[in-house]
């Protein structure tokens, strides 16, 4: 290779100042899974050292001796992992603020909730240390972990940010779409224009004052700790290949990967290239011994040691590897949801997360992952889990007594608890999908549908009990207190839960063949179940369910009223049917995509939400659809006496306040 000798080109740099740290957006680890009123309610956990549980000042079960001193079991009902490189949320005892920046709102005013990301991909995470890690992602995302708190700290524009480097001191650079790189300095966002208007896909240093950023075009910049300046590529290399990351071997060598298999050196300001491969490699990162590194591509693994790279099938060819770091000897990769490899194992680790991840960075302690809508995990005590604010599973139904005691369960095992202001996983009963939630008071009552079986879990006293195992699918439910409940689901399936605990079988050979996706009810004696194909029954004073009929056969997916008099069916191409007491009538929404669940306030107060992020209200006359801001199905609506409440995939929380 010729090493080029020639003057590099000073970019134009052009600082602007573009946002201050007005105010954080923080979310609290650990996850916290019993909650309590007396410590009678914490009675059989225990630790794995045999350690007893309290209630803490805080509502939930802690270790005897560290409550409400931050020692917080985890979502197993375990005690925290320590307090060491973790970025220890056991030491402190203090709670995350809770003033936040903003969350984006709607025109019609719904604002995110969840996730922390308000659902907008993640490309990369990085740290200095475990109290200072950046994630960054699609419109200008940028979230910080302080060691106890996940804070949004927007840098105010929304272009996409694909790379963070930690320089010296407190500062950090961060590049992506749009040719600037960002500059944060601990309080205050300032950036500095390149020449090119091109999108850097990666930075990364060798040390606080040497950094590499490359991207499209083959763009190269390097920075002496003052200066970015751009680097050539040796002659004869044309066009310059699209880089899409780096690895920094020194502060005078560099490697690079980036479209087509490209594989770039840089040595001395002079960079050359090769290929090993037609298929794009997306990262790149030193292995855990001198002299070795991997890059990753989708179903390819290239290796270098022994000063060659050789390139090598991994998983399938179809397997996205999007991501490679390398901590405590140990190298990873992630990409396909649920799974991320072990080098020199054959058993990938679960991830936690459905969704597809981009990037992973950490220590011997913990390590953390991000991805597609905002998903975060960490990785502690060999086990990998989401994070409150980076919970990004569909959702599927709420169940609340007020804003800050609010419920959420959905697919992949997903139960969670809003409580301070924030979102936490709870350890689900077992694993499964789950359709609905009811409660009373401090008891819960979950429902899964795994497709051919159902179950209903209930949470009490901060423990999960066996649950009720049902012969299909539940969907639905409704109920004055915890007696009686009405379930219903598939196949026919149409219970009611007695002050016992059991469920006794209802209906009439009629419903037995229905599939039933809702159940609402005024009172005991006038309670209404729909399903597909327009299914419609309404049990009477005495116990009786008789069928009502639709105009048509639209498959109907929730179910609301006020009273015997005012009843709305919502369901396919935003189909509503109103029941004034003697018949259905169809009612334009003024939206065409499925509506999926139906609640409101008063008879001149109801909210209907759907597919593709649909959202219409009724106001006593007309529907009006509203702006959600989102483009993700919605599937579950809820009303608080305060504020309305929507959630549905990916783990979306929107909310409407006053």
């Amino acid at each position: 290779m010729t090493t080029n000798t020639r003057a590099w080109r000073w970019g134009q740099l052009l600082a602007l100042t573009v946002g201050v740290l007005s105010s954080l957006h923080c979310v609290e680890l650990p996850t916290k899974s019993f909650s309590c009123v007396s410590s009678e309610d914490c009675q059989g956990l225990s630790g794995p050292g045999g350690e007893s549980y309290v209630c803490g000042s805080g509502g939930w079960c802690e270790v005897a001796g560290q409550a409400d001193a931050g020692g917080t079991p985890d979502a197993g009902g375990q005690p925290d992992a320590g307090t060491s490189d973790a970025g220890s949320d056991a030491g402190s005892g203090t709670a995350c603020a809770q003033a936040s920046t903003p969350p984006s709102c709607s025109t019609s005013n719904w604002c995110w909730d969840n996730p922390l990301s308000e659902g907008r991909t993640l490309n990369t995470v990085r740290g200095r240390s475990a109290t200072d890690v950046w994630a960054v992602g699609e419109r200008g995302v940028a979230l910080h972990w302080d060691g106890t708190c996940w804070a949004r700290i927007l840098p105010g524009n929304a272009q996409q940010l694909r790379a963070a480097w930690p320089a010296a001191g407190k500062t950090w650079w961060f590049a992506g779409a749009g040719g600037a790189l960002l500059k944060w300095d601990g309080s205050t966002w300032t950036s500095q224009a390149l020449a090119e208007q091109l999108t850097f896909h990666d930075i990364e240093g060798a040390s606080a004052t040497s950094a590499i950023a490359v991207g499209q075009t083959g763009a190269i910049y390097t920075f002496n700790g003052q200066q970015w300046s751009p680097q050539s590529w040796d002659a004869g290399t044309s066009p310059a290949p699209e880089l899409l990351a780096v690895w920094p071997v020194s502060d005078t060598e560099a490697w690079a990967v980036g479209r087509g298999g490209t594989i770039a050196h840089g040595v001395d300001g002079g960079w050359s290239s090769s290929r090993s491969g037609s298929v794009d490699l997306t990262a790149i990162a030193p292995g855990a011994d001198a002299g070795t590194a991997y890059a990753v591509g989708r179903g390819v693994l290239v290796t270098y040691a022994n000063a060659r790279w050789t390139a090598s099938s991994f998983a399938t060819s179809s397997t996205p590897l999007n991501g490679v770091w390398t901590s405590g000897g140990v190298t990873r990769i992630v990409g396909p949801a649920s799974n991320i490899y072990v080098l020199g194992t054959s058993t990938p680790e679960p991830s936690g997360t459905p969704q597809l991840l981009n990037s992973l960075w950490g220590n011997d302690t913990a390590l953390w992952a991000v991805g597609a809508a905002g998903s975060m995990v960490r990785r502690t005590d060999g086990q990998w889990s989401e994070l409150p604010g980076g919970v990004a599973r569909n959702i599927n139904a709420f169940w609340g007594t007020d804003d800050l005691n609010l419920w959420a369960a959905g697919d992949n095992d997903l139960v969670m608890r809003r409580r301070d202001e924030r979102w936490s996983p709870v350890a689900p009963p077992e694993q499964g999908t789950f359709r609905a939630l009811w409660g009373s008071g401090d008891r819960l009552l979950v429902a899964e549908n795994n497709v051919s079986s159902g179950k209903v879990h209930l949470l009490q006293n901060g423990q999960w009990t066996q649950g009720t195992s049902f012969p299909s699918g539940v969907n639905g439910f409704w109920g004055t207190g915890m007696a009686p409940v009405w379930a219903v689901g598939d196949k026919g399936l149409l219970r009611r839960r007695e002050e016992a605990g059991t469920w006794t079988p209802e209906g009439n050979a009629n419903t037995a063949t229905a599939q039933f996706n809702a159940v609402w009810g005024a009172s005991v004696e006038d309670v209404w179940a729909v399903g597909a194909g327009g299914v419609i029954f309404h049990r009477d004073s005495v116990g009786a369910w008789g069928s009502q009929k639709l105009s048509s056969s639209t498959d109907l997916f929730g179910v609301w009223g006020t009273g015997a008099r005012d009843v709305w069916a919502v369901g396919l191409n935003g189909a509503a049917y109103h029941y004034e007491g003697t018949a259905w009538t169809l009612v334009s929404t003024g939206v065409t995509q499925t509506l999926r669940a139906i609640a409101g306030r008063s008879a001149d107060s109801v909210w209907a939400v759907g597919d593709n992020g649909s959202i219409t209200y009724w106001n006593g006359t007309t529907w009006t659809p509203q702006v959600s801001g989102v483009s993700d199905h919605l599937r579950a609506v809820w009303v608080t006496p305060s504020s309305v409440w929507v959630a549905g995939a990916n783990g979306t929380v929107l909310r409407l306040k006053p």
